[in-house]
């Protein structure tokens, strides 16, 4: 854990250098990265460490990369999201070894009209989970497919936008557990300045097949962010943690998770 504080503060000095462009541009390319909605190009890649989670002899360790595009298309735009990554799992209390490869795909897209409601944004579209995992602890082992949700409400130095995707499995392994699964991500969000934003962004899931006690996922927490330029690319650096105050029994208690944002237009 010492090592982990130590990567936080390492990070957070790294971050606090901001280069020599406006004010202005660091602001609103940092308020962009906070709307899933916005017209922009990026790869987001999130490490998450699982701690104190039971059975296992350590952290869990998952990277998932998180890439963005959006089209706009007359009156409407068209965002493509996409999640996938890697896991390793450490040696369990049982004698098990460790397990380490590659996690189910999602694939999202989102119609959003371009005329917003006031200051209120939304976009839906389907959504679609995919088999990759390399290993039956990495994934469902089941094609699930479903529909996802975006709303976006932006002011000043506000944002709030909500996510809610739900997918149930359609084909796969016969011998694998049918999927019934809700995600919802919910993010607050302040500016601070020269790049700076506070926010707080948990992933709230259900399992709805999983038994009484045992479907819902509800953590707490929040961090801080930094927009800095890399030469001309804006790079986003943010560290958050989580406590999971609902959890199945199987969960980590809380969660570290560090981001790097890439973003490539804007």
């Amino acid at each position: 854990m010492n090592t982990l504080k130590n990567i936080a503060i390492t990070l957070l000095a790294l971050i606090s250098f901001s280069g020599v462009y406006a004010q202005s541009d660091q602001d609103a390319i940092a308020q962009k990265l906070q709307n899933p909605l916005s017209n922009i190009t990026a790869l987001p890649i999130q490490h998450n460490f699982g701690l104190g989670t039971p059975q296992y002899e350590g952290a869990t360790y998952t990277t998932s990369f998180q890439p963005v595009m959006a089209f706009e298309y007359g009156n409407f735009s068209m965002v493509h999201r996409a999640v996938i990554g890697t896991t390793h799992l450490p040696s369990t209390t049982l004698g098990n070894g460790s397990t380490f490869g590659t996690t189910d795909l999602n694939y999202s897209f989102y119609f959003a009209p371009k005329k917003k409601l006031g200051n209120l944004a939304f976009g839906v579209g389907p959504s679609i989970d995919m088999p990759t995992a390399s290993d039956d602890l990495l994934g469902s082992g089941k094609w699930s497919a479903g529909a996802s949700l975006v709303a976006v409400y932006q002011k000043n130095k506000w944002t709030l936008d909500m996510v809610f995707r739900q997918t149930n499995s359609f084909a796969g392994d016969d011998q694998r557990a049918d999927v019934n699964r809700f995600v919802s991500q919910t993010l607050i969000a302040y500016s601070l300045g020269k790049g700076w934003v506070v926010n707080t962004y948990p992933t709230i899931t259900a399992n709805w097949n999983a038994d009484s006690g045992q479907q819902w996922t509800v953590p707490v927490g929040g961090g801080v962010s930094k927009l800095v330029f890399l030469g001309k690319l804006p790079t986003q650096f943010g560290v958050q943690y989580y406590n999971n105050v609902v959890r199945p029994d199987y969960l980590g208690k809380s969660e570290l998770r560090f981001t790097t944002t890439f973003v490539f237009s804007k």
